[in-house]
């Protein structure tokens, strides 16, 4: 997530949830995966050391209603987009998003409610003001004994936070048999590493200890065989179980995790930036800055590739670029906290990483969409355009440059995956794309409404009618060096009249008019939302609630696919010349 919550699945929902049981019947299986159809993007391939399939992957609560039918969707999108251009003599990594096991904690018939509850979610929350509400916390009552199995094992919360904390360290036997079983296993059926984000309990430093000693960040739950843990934890749909996941902690991490092509978990990367609703109302733990580490690949692989150094900024993470004497944290000792941590960026960077993978749920709804609209720091003075600000993250992290050289010297590659798609009234959206340097393949690019100079021309009105643009941004307009390959957004950017969210006037339209209080654009009047002449009003289409049911801009219809690049092929190229200089000022 960036900056913006992801709003914020708050335990009233759970109170709520009580009078939606009557509400529809069972959960009905996707018609048609989009997951499970297309062709690719993009497909680099042809030698290299490492080959990544970044997936742009659409969620869908459909998929949720057993382990098995999760296991079997994500095995359908590996089967139609990983296996075929599957490299037979190098590794083949395959990077998911940012939270996809967040939407796993509705399996099963303890989270029906909360996945019958998607169609009434924009109702209840636009009446309790608060987005997301409904959401996962629906599950909180049928939890009921494992919160407070957790509640005499840890103590009773005393806040919100604390308590919505708790609920999610309830759900730990669920994420860990939806997420770390499932994935372990398709790892090893389709011979691949995953990486994969989840909501999991973790520990840090000296607390990893056992199988896990030397890791910075590890597991935080066990199986257990104890008949009380059973009696409390097990799923009901699985009864009698023979065994349980139990939390080690109720802390609660925003993680990556590392799956080998033996279905080992070898390494894992919690979030260490959290945006403030990931910490207060949910209650979820702040990754340790001294986790901030270098990943390689497992066992052979990372014998044959010792080069390869994978390094995960989740999100907000990608966005610390802050330059300071030391770029890492002191060793401390257990306990001390170093976040939020400014230096995410320069840290990740002195630890050699070269493969960069920022993995992202960026979320928005209605009235805060996610993509093409000016939703960076929504609804303040500072609202911009998100395509553009968004190049401060991964692009950055491998074309950045200030004082004469790149601010990171040795980020090659940079991976930015996105998950699209509706949850509850909470939307996914975004633009996959694979960043890199000194790769001859690379090509100027750009996001969608950024190929030109027009957010900035025309001071006070300009292109844009509702903005309110952050000048810094303007170095990163028109085309940039080092994009690789580059998932397209729903409307092209060609079409006419694709950067206004205007139309020539009519007499029952109103005027178009500028956020900053500039004149009132005469010629033109406001596009309907949905409308796919604009980037800007189809955005308002597909996102939850528009009521946009038909055309390119329809409600939910996001993109589905995958990014495939082969890494550090044989022949280089210099830097490209055209890499855009930046002053330490640019880099906030």
């Amino acid at each position: 997530m960036i900056r913006r919550p992801l709003r914020a699945l708050l335990l009233c929902g759970a109170l709520l949830a009580g009078e939606l049981v009557a509400l529809g019947g069972a959960s009905a299986a996707s018609p048609t995966n989009p997951n499970c159809t297309g062709v690719p993007d993009a497909v680099l391939t042809g030698g290299g050391q490492v080959r990544v399939f970044a997936m742009h992957h659409k969620q869908d609560l459909a998929d949720n209603s057993t382990y098995q039918s999760i296991r079997d969707a994500l095995d359908c999108e590996l089967t139609a987009r990983v296996d075929p251009y599957r490299a037979s003599d190098h590794p083949n990594v395959v990077v998911y998003n940012e939270l996809n096991g967040l939407s796993y904690g509705t399996e099963g018939s303890r989270g029906l409610v909360a996945r019958q509850a998607s169609s009434q979610a924009t109702f209840v929350d636009t009446t309790i003001g608060q987005p997301g509400a409904l959401g996962i916390g629906a599950v909180a009552g049928p939890y009921a004994a494992p919160i407070a199995y957790y509640d005499t094992k840890f103590g009773t919360p005393g806040s919100v936070a604390g308590a919505i904390g708790q609920m999610f360290t309830s759900i730990t036997d669920t994420l860990v048999r939806s997420v770390v079983e499932n994935l372990s296993a398709l790892a090893h059926k389709h011979g691949v590493y995953i990486v994969f984000g989840t909501p999991l309990v973790v520990r840090e430093g000296t607390d990893c200890s056992g199988q896990y000693a030397g890791w910075v960040a590890c597991p935080g739950w066990h199986r257990s065989t104890d008949v009380g843990d059973i009696a409390a934890l097990q799923d009901p749909d699985l009864a009698p179980a023979p065994y349980v996941y139990v939390a080690d902690a109720n802390t609660v991490d925003n993680v990556q995790l590392f799956f080998a092509p033996d279905g080992t978990l070898y390494d894992m990367q919690p979030k260490v930036n959290l945006t403030p609703i990931e910490i207060d109302p949910l209650g979820w733990h702040q990754g340790s800055a001294t986790t901030i580490h270098a990943i390689s690949l497992y066992g052979a692989d990372a014998v044959r590739y010792p080069a390869v150094r994978f390094g995960v900024g989740i999100s907000l993470d990608a966005f610390e670029t802050a330059i300071g004497p030391t770029p890492c944290p002191p060793e401390a000792p257990p306990g001390t906290k170093f976040e939020p941590y400014p230096q995410f960026m320069q840290c990740l960077d002195s630890k050699g990483v070269n493969v960069f993978l920022q993995p992202e749920f960026n979320d928005g709804g209605a009235a805060c969409a996610s993509w093409t609209d000016f939703t960076e720091d929504c609804g303040t003075t500072k609202a911009n355009w998100q395509p553009l600000s968004w190049m401060r993250s991964a692009w950055f992290s491998v074309q950045g440059r200030a004082d004469g050289g790149f601010v990171f010297k040795n980020f090659k590659y940079a991976v930015n995956p996105f998950m699209t798609g509706n949850l509850f009234d909470i939307s996914g959206d975004g633009q996959t794309a694979i960043f890199a340097r000194d790769d001859p393949r690379a090509r100027p690019g750009w996001y969608a409404g950024d190929s030109t100079a027009a957010l900035y021309a025309g001071a006070g009105v300009g292109t844009y009618t509702d903005r309110a643009d952050d000048p810094r941004y303007s170095r990163f307009e028109g085309p940039q060096p080092g994009f690789l390959a580059l998932t397209p957004w729903t409307i092209p950017e060609g079409a006419p009249g694709s950067a206004y969210r205007c139309k020539p006037r009519s007499t029952t339209a109103p005027d178009c008019t500028s956020s900053t209080g500039a004149p009132p654009i005469t010629t033109a009047g406001a596009l309907d939302p949905g409308d796919p002449a604009s980037l800007q009003s189809c955005e308002k289409g597909l996102a939850p609630g528009s009521g946009v049911t038909s055309g390119p801009c329809a409600e939910n219809n996001y993109r589905s696919s995958v990014l495939i690049a082969d890494l550090f092929p044989a022949a280089a190229a210099e830097p490209s010349p055209g890499a855009l200089p930046l002053t330490a000022t640019d880099r906030s």
